[in-house]
């Protein structure tokens, strides 16, 4: 019975591990790749190595994230988002790059939201994946703004009672005196959690890449990635070597059989060592893996563990890396903040710690891209499931797109209109950009067709960052263009096979350690 498992087992671990060596050669190099984006955040891809379904059209995938306008002339609007900036002088007619020494980093350019100060000194602030950046309007350039001691990716910038507020994904900053003599000082926030936990999603993130153990548990998982590359090369030799012998002896030909013998011992001997070996990592990878991509994700996204049960060191900071967006609420003098962890309220003057308070709203799991007052004190909130206004006095949220209440949500499940951004025009009108469709007005606003048109050279000069393409690669994402929907299942099959490939690898090994052992035995006997 043992041996007709260990012969099963040992067919799963050959011709599994052979079909998927592809898959995992480009998984684990762009898996590396993706642990260290400061590594390649100046390099990018030329827009034709990429498929057609990631060209922008009519400000689509993030493109157009926010648009402002001068108060004292309405016919200059800046547009900001994930390709950069843009000005308009004309009222939208048109567009120019408005990028004179900003971020020359397709990777750390996104920018997430802008802040227009008409003052006596006008300024416009963009907010960034690489840092706050500042453009003074008498002049024609841009200058980084130093926040922390760190490049941080700032989320959203904020006038709480005249007072400017800086939030990135992990800090809140307040500038004090003014412009241009302003300067930004971290804010102490802090949170009340009684029962601080985890959700299923960072613990999962964080064990596949290691990062869950610091900088030494990325280290540690890269080089499980570099020894996954060698056992892809080393099962195909494994399997190329003997089968070409057979060919040659077969067909009488030469060959250098005591050199190819040496590869093959080498391959053989690092491939069941290294593999037995790193054989728990690969196994958190594969497990992790599997349920950090759809469908496979909606079994993990509403569930959390004890801070108590995270196996690696949690940040001292409880915001790190968790703030989505934030939004001021004037009528309660409050500020909300939409995490990884979901929402949380306080002050708007930070004399007390945070709570943890549901609003009840459809939120993507990937969090608000738009979240600001709206109406009579309401909010109104855009994610990849809609765009909403939680009105005050119902305490419910009213779907702008389809004019009716919103019921029965999922935050897993994207809506036909994924927003990821909103504007109002000085005419009281009101567009969002979509990732699928792009820009459109909302239900019954006023449109014209010769307004707010992509720039042409946006198309022409766009480059993905080397980040992104990995990004789309490692999620399998980018081959949608080539089998459709399919690609979907392409992550949590592949790692389900090879979880498949380790049991089964793991199980081979003990078996021929505990035969070998067996035989020995019953050497010594005779």
């Amino acid at each position: 019975m043992t041996r007709r498992i260990f012969k099963m087992s040992k067919g799963i671990h050959k011709w599994l591990g052979l079909m998927l060596i592809l898959f995992l050669v480009w998984m684990s190099a762009s898996g590396i790749l993706l642990n260290h984006p400061e590594w390649i955040a100046g390099l990018s891809v030329p827009g034709w190595l990429v498929p057609p379904q990631y060209f922008p059209e009519n400000w689509n995938r993030s493109a157009l994230i926010d648009l402002t306008y001068a108060a004292d002339s309405p016919d200059i609007l800046y547009v900001g988002g994930k390709y950069g900036l843009w000005r308009s002088t004309n009222g939208g007619k048109d567009f120019q790059p408005f990028e004179a020494h900003f971020e020359p980093s397709f990777y750390y350019k996104k920018t997430k939201d802008l802040y227009l100060d008409d003052g006596t000194h006008p300024f416009l602030l963009a907010a960034t994946d690489g840092g706050l950046w500042l453009h003074d309007l008498k002049s024609e350039s841009w200058q980084p703004l130093k926040l922390g001691t760190e490049r941080e990716a700032v989320r959203r910038i904020l006038t709480v009672k005249d007072r400017l507020l800086v939030f990135s994904e992990s800090n809140a900053y307040m500038a004090s005196g003014e412009y241009p003599d302003f300067q930004f000082q971290k804010m102490e926030w802090s949170r009340l959690e009684l029962d601080r936990r985890i959700t299923l999603v960072d613990l999962f993130f964080n064990l596949h890449d290691g990062r869950i153990w610091g900088l030494p548990g990325k280290l540690l998982f890269d080089l499980a990635g570099v020894v996954i590359i060698f056992l892809s090369i080393s099962a195909f030799y494994i399997w190329y070597f003997p089968n070409k012998m057979r060919y040659f002896k077969k067909r009488k030909k030469a060959i250098d059989v005591p050199r190819q013998s040496r590869f093959y011992r080498v391959f053989l001997k690092y491939h069941l060592r290294l593999g037995i070996l790193l054989a728990g990592i690969l196994f958190i990878i594969a497990g992790t893996g599997f349920f950090m991509r759809p469908p496979l994700l909606a079994l993990i996204a509403e569930g959390s563990v004890p801070a108590s049960a995270y196996p690696g060191l949690l940040p001292k900071n409880p915001w790190h890396e968790k703030v989505h967006n934030v939004l001021f609420d004037a009528v309660e003098n409050k500020l909300i903040i939409n995490c990884t962890d979901g929402t949380w309220v306080g002050p708007a003057d930070f004399s007390a710690p945070f709570v943890q308070q549901e609003l009840d709203v459809p939120i993507f799991v990937m969090g608000a891209t738009v979240f600001e007052a709206y109406g009579q004190g309401g909010y109104l909130v855009g994610s990849f499931n809609g765009l909403f206004h939680w009105e005050r006095s119902t305490a419910r949220p009213f779907d702008l797109m389809r004019g009716e209440y919103a019921r029965d949500w999922s935050n897993v499940r994207p809506d036909d209109f994924m927003v990821t951004g909103y504007f109002r025009t000085p005419q009281g009108n009101e567009w969002i950009t979509t990732h699928e469709q792009g820009l459109i007005p909302l239900p019954g606003q006023e449109t014209d067709p010769n307004r707010f048109l992509m720039p042409e050279a946006l198309k022409h000069s766009w480059r993905m960052p080397l980040w992104n393409f990995m990004f789309e690669l490692h999620n399998g994402r980018i081959f949608k263009d080539w089998i459709g929907g399919w690609y979907i299942l392409l992550v949590p099959l592949g790692a389900l096979f090879f979880l498949l490939i380790i049991i089964s690898g793991v199980f081979d090994w003990f078996f021929l350690k505990l035969l070998k052992r067996k035989l020995n035995k019953k050497a010594l006997r005779l």
